[in-house]
């Protein structure tokens, strides 16, 4: 991937859109068409297809944004886990890393100030694991990475870029081959090129490690995505009881 240069690499469009916008892209197909006084919303990629009708006025926009990648085909998970190469962490040190995580795109209709979602999909099918058991444990969006030591070139809809801070507290090496990232600290950025989000993983000794979501964009100039996040009136898709406090996730169940 990092051998690859920008320009070699198809982007697609994020923003803010009328209604007569049309993309036509690696397969996907979505449009809003009027009729009989009513617009009407199709997308299909693969043999994925959503359709719906609008009621709207003609100053309506349509917004296609970068969200979190927990809802296709539906939200079984508040949690992205990231599993990478083994790496040896120095005592008591700090070290910054580059990962790559799945999108997930979502379609909103903006009128009057208010902004709701019609739609989400992917480009990638989704993965799933579980860290820790059935007894004690979280069900996980699972995604592979390689180890950057810098950001890597990447599909904008197929893959976005993580900003990993790791800080090791202990005064031994400790060994780490996973993150996991709880949805209400994941907020996504986005340019013409690339999507990003940004963690810190605090590790707390060989077994367990605090990761917290950070609002950072990779760069300068990026624009922050709508988020899909919503506190639940039921407890996050999680046995795992004090794993969660606000934005921050206790992986006590193992790091590699």
């Amino acid at each position: 991937m990092d051998d690859e240069s920008s320009d070699d690499i198809p982007a697609f469009s994020y923003g803010r859109f009328t209604f007569d916008y049309a993309v036509n892209f690696a397969g996907l197909s979505l449009a809003i068409e009027q009729n009989r006084g009513m617009y009407h919303y199709h997308r299909a990629i693969g043999k994925a297809v959503r359709e719906a009708t609008i009621s709207s006025s003609a100053d309506a926009r349509m917004i296609i944004h970068p969200v979190e990648p927990l809802y296709v085909p539906d939200p079984v998970t508040d949690f992205l886990e990231i599993k990478f190469s083994e790496m040896m962490i120095e005592p008591n040190g700090k070290t910054v890393i580059f990962l790559t995580f799945p999108i997930e795109i979502g379609v909103f209709i903006e009128s009057k100030g208010e902004t709701d979602v019609i739609d989400v999909f992917t480009f990638k099918p989704p993965k799933y694991s579980m860290y820790g058991s059935s007894h004690r444990g979280v069900i996980t969006k699972w995604h592979k990475s390689q180890i950057h030591a810098y950001p890597p070139q990447a599909k904008n809809y197929e893959e976005g870029v993580l900003r990993l801070t790791i800080q090791n507290t202990t005064d031994e090496w400790v060994y780490v081959s996973r993150v996991i990232i709880y949805e209400k600290g994941m907020f996504l950025h986005y340019d013409n090129a690339v999507v990003s989000m940004a963690a810190e993983m605090t590790i707390l000794n060989r077994e367990s490690a605090d990761v917290v979501g950070i609002d950072r964009p990779l760069r300068p100039e990026m624009s922050r995505s709508i988020r899909l996040y919503k506190p639940r009136k039921m407890s996050a898709f999680s046995n795992v009881s004090g794993s969660i406090v606000d934005t921050v996730f206790t992986m006590d169940l193992g790091l590699i």
